[in-house]
């Protein structure tokens, strides 16, 4: 009889789940769509009964095909987006559709607390901004526009938390999702209801789930649930992690010297620390997944995410449907985005579609644009914006640190040789890949290895399973070309910030 472990990851398109033994070694894997809801610009929801139904679904398949027997799965991990809000009342009932984190609604709310000091006090507990994607944020925004629904919460979830309270009937949260969601003081370690009395919310204070970490054993699937799971009653579950620190863990990112760039729906760059960056110079700081550690993060939702609708809009390709056949879109766009050399073009694209960390506002743009210029020139466009908005967020956190030896690189663009070697060129470091293309799968079945004692810790999981695939080194020969559409690129931002108030 062996040992196995599941980890799941629900992204911005698909739900993954994978099946791993205690050798670190998988041994299947299942997806399942995830489709969000874009009713009008910057409004993105969730259906959370279909998401928990696309998880069960997505579950199951895997053990029926894995043909590992139920009992035989020790502990099973969640990863999900952080950020958002996922809301359930006083029966376990769904109250409204998910307010996921590249929703933008509650942007005025941020606004008006930047102006007239909120933001500033509450940066003295979380050592962060406020931001629309902010449960806070959008918990505020609920109240003045939907108190009927506001009125029956008895949970806020992130998605995560919805999903194990589903399988476990148990409410809990991990401190990761919850300090960086603006709940918590970084200073105690606990919740910190002074900052919903500022932010005018603080009835929510006694809605919180209680905290845990996220490698505990916070309960075992319901008899009801494992029906739809196709899993053993009682099998445990971990309290899990948002996306972000599973895909991080299973990249290695477990000692300081590391530093890691994460391109999917977010552009997510990070490295950890004993302490959190309390200077103003960075976006974000929370808790680590793994504990003693802070995640110092700069994000914003302007990554490889965008290429989907880019490719739709020039190409007409369906990403979803290539995957579906076997098919890789990298293998058409690399191809064309390599007919153009960095030189070539001046067109820039703004990869704003669902705001920017300084502005929640401003919008997707290509810019400079003239007769000659063609879909290939926008096409290069994109991934040079897309490397540009993550060169940013690298700038700000190397002001903290030391430049790493190199950087470690997940996500979407890991699928492009071409958009790899922009990364590298772009930041003139090395850039590693580290084995394996769903991290976020396999970071939360790290973790239920490590609640199932499987593994020690994170380090002794990450040394066992963290392996780099290759390292892409920087070629010098267009980097001052780079370097001048980087300052342009700057300089666009700068300019266009006043328009988007107008829209």
């Amino acid at each position: 009889m062996g040992r196995y472990i599941i980890g799941v990851d629900n992204g911005g398109t698909f739900i993954k789940a994978a099946l791993f033994d205690e050798n670190g070694n998988q041994a299947a894997i299942e997806k399942e769509p995830s489709v969000a809801m874009v009713s009008k610009a910057g409004w993105v929801e969730l259906n959370q009964e279909r998401l928990w139904e696309a998880n069960c679904k997505c579950i199951s398949r895997l053990i029926h095909n894995s043909e590992v027997e139920p009992n035989e799965i020790q502990c099973i991990g969640i990863a999900g987006q952080g950020k958002g809000l996922y809301l359930v009342g006083n029966n376990g009932e769904v109250i409204r559709n998910a307010i996921t984190s590249a929703d933008s609604r509650s942007w005025e709310y941020v606004e008006k607390w930047k102006q007239d000091g909120t933001a500033e006090k509450v940066f003295e507990y979380t050592y962060q901004g406020l931001y629309t994607s902010h449960p806070v944020s959008i918990l505020a925004w609920l109240k003045d526009n939907e108190f009927d629904n506001y009125n029956k919460i008895q949970w806020v979830f992130s998605m995560k938390d919805f999903l194990i309270f589903r399988m476990t009937g148990k409410p809990v949260a991990d401190y990761c999702n919850q300090s960086g969601g603006s709940f918590m003081n970084l200073n105690t370690g606990k919740y910190a209801p002074e900052i919903l009395e500022m932010l005018g919310i603080p009835e929510i204070a006694d809605k919180l789930p209680p905290l845990m970490h996220s490698t505990e054993v916070c309960g075992g699937v319901t008899k009801e649930a494992s029906l739809k799971l196709g899993c053993t009653e009682g099998t445990k579950v971990i309290v899990g992690m948002f996306d972000v620190d599973a895909s991080a863990t299973a990249m290695g990112i477990v000692t300081e010297s590391e530093l890691c760039m994460i391109t999917g729906t977010c552009s997510v760059n990070a490295y950890i620390a004993k302490e959190p960056v309390r200077n103003h110079s960075v976006l974000m700081n929370s808790y680590y997944c793994s504990p003693g550690y802070y995640f110092i993060e700069e994000g914003s939702n302007t990554s490889a995410g965008v290429l989907e609708w880019v490719i739709d809009i020039l190409y007409h390709l369906d990403n979803q449907q290539m995957q579906q056949k076997g098919q890789s879109i990298y293998e058409v766009i690399d191809k064309v985005v390599e007919k153009k050399s960095p030189n070539e073009s001046d067109v820039l694209f703004l990869p704003f579609l669902y705001g920017s960390a300084n502005n929640s506002k401003s919008k997707g743009v290509w810019l400079g644009m003239s007769p000659v210029d063609t879909r290939e020139d926008m096409l290069r466009a994109v991934y040079e914006g897309v490397v540009f908005s993550h060169k940013w967020h690298i700038d700000r956190l190397l002001k903290n640190r030391p430049v790493p030896k190199a950087i470690r690189m997940a996500g979407g663009a890991t699928n492009s040789n071409v958009w790899i070697q922009m990364f590298a060129d772009v930041l003139q470091i090395p850039v590693e890949i580290v084995e394996g293309q769903e991290l976020g799968v396999k970071g939360a079945a790290m973790a239920a290895g490590i609640g199932s004692g499987i593994y020690n810790d994170f380090v002794d999981a990450a040394n066992k399973g963290s392996i780099i695939r290759k390292t892409v080194h920087p070629d010098k020969e267009f980097f001052d070309n780079y370097n001048k559409k980087y300052e342009r690129y700057l300089a666009a931002i700068k300019n266009l910030d006043n328009m988007w108030g107008l829209y």
